[in-house]
Order: C-alpha cells, then structure tokens, then sequence
C-alpha cells in the first residue's frame, strides 16, 4: 500500500519532534549527571564517602561515564556503600563498554580472579585488550601475564615479556609489578629475551600496541 505524500510528510515531522525531544531528554539527562558528579567530587573532598557515592549514583544512573566508574569502585571497596561486588562487576560493565579504560581494566581483574563473578580468563583477556589499546599500561602488563601463563590465550612467554616490557616503560608507577614479573618469569633463553624486546621496542612505537602484537602472533 502506498503512503500518499502528506502522510508521509506528516510521519516525517512527527519523527523530527521525537528526534528534537530524545536530543533534549539526552541533553538534559548528561546535565543533571554532571551536577550529580560535582557534587559527589565534593562530597568525597568532605570526607562524606556516602553522600558522595549517592551522588555519584544518581548520575551513573543518568548515564555519566567517570560516576559509574566509581560507583563501582565503591562497591568493590565498600566505600560508602555496603561491599557489593556484583554490583561492582555491573557498573564496571556499564562505564567499560562505554569506553572507559581504567573500567575495562578493571574488569578484567575481576574476570582474572572471579570477583563478583566465576572467574573467565576469555573475558579477562577481552577486556585487557579493549584497555590496552587505549594505552593503559597496567592493563599491557596483566595481558602480558595471561599470554606467559597461557591463560584465556595461547602460551607465548615472548608476546608475554614484550607486553610486560611495554608496561614497564609507560607506567612507572609503584602499582605497576612488570619488571618483578619479568624477572620471575621461567624457562627464558637469550634469544626469547631479545625478541621480546624488539617486539616491544615496535610496540613503543605504535599508536595501539595490539597492532604489533597481533601481527607477531599471526606470523
């Protein structure tokens, strides 16, 4: 059946309005959880830790990135809140799939130790990468272990040492253990050690060290 013209038009108007209102909705939804996260910011300066996570979870709710983030850190502390690491592992999930690297990371230690949830070195690694490729250096190093262990991944103790090299050189954190497990890591011959290291030098290089990486293990 053929729409006739005005109708169409008509249909086509009514879309528009819904588009305008969604877009206003959105607009106004990211404000309020701005507001809410300033607010939680200086709740937490007020060593008001739960007024600070409710605020923080009235804009997570509203979708704010950063206030899921750490109203799942709260969760997974008990910061504020009762100690919920299911809780956690959801709102981790929600600020992690929307792009935030220091979510994904952590998801992926609970994923690796099976907190809030059976422990799943496939998703470990999933997350590890989506983290790693954003450059987060603790979460190179962590992929780094699951390819010297074998874990969620194929073994590769070079791949392994080149990702805890990479590691070691953008964060030098005292949180970050790369080097500890280099030298901890067994069974290495000369020859590994200097191709990790040039893997790891091309992996300094690259904007996104998983290129390097994949091309190696595709080889």
């Amino acid at each position: 059946m053929k729409i006739k013209p005005f109708i169409l038009r008509i249909l086509l108007f009514s879309i528009g309005i819904l588009i305008i209102l969604a877009c206003k909705e959105e607009t106004q939804a990211q404000t309020n959880g701005i507001a809410h996260f300033e607010a939680g910011l200086k709740a937490v300066d007020a060593d008001n830790m739960p007024q600070a996570f409710q605020e923080f979870l009235e804009a997570a709710k509203e979708g704010h990135i950063d206030s899921q983030f750490n109203v799942a850190l709260m969760y997974e502390q008990g910061l504020g809140v009762s100690k919920n690491e299911s809780e956690a592992l959801f709102w981790y999930e929600s600020s992690a799939s929307r792009g935030n690297s220091g979510a994904q990371f952590n998801l992926g230690v609970l994923y690796e130790n099976g907190i809030g949830t059976t422990i799943n070195f496939a998703k470990a690694n999933e997350w590890y990468r989506k983290a790693s490729e954003q450059g987060d250096g603790l979460a190179i190093g962590n992929l780094g272990m699951l390819y010297i262990r074998g874990q969620g991944v194929q073994e590769n103790k070079v791949a392994g040492i080149a990702l805890l090299l990479t590691s070691a050189a953008m964060d030098t954190s005292p949180e970050n253990h790369a080097r500890n497990n280099i030298t901890a890591t067994r069974g290495l011959t000369t020859a590994m050690i200097t191709e990790a290291q040039v893997l790891s030098d091309e992996m300094n290089r690259a904007n996104n060290v998983l290129v390097p990486l994949d091309n190696y293990l595709n080889k």
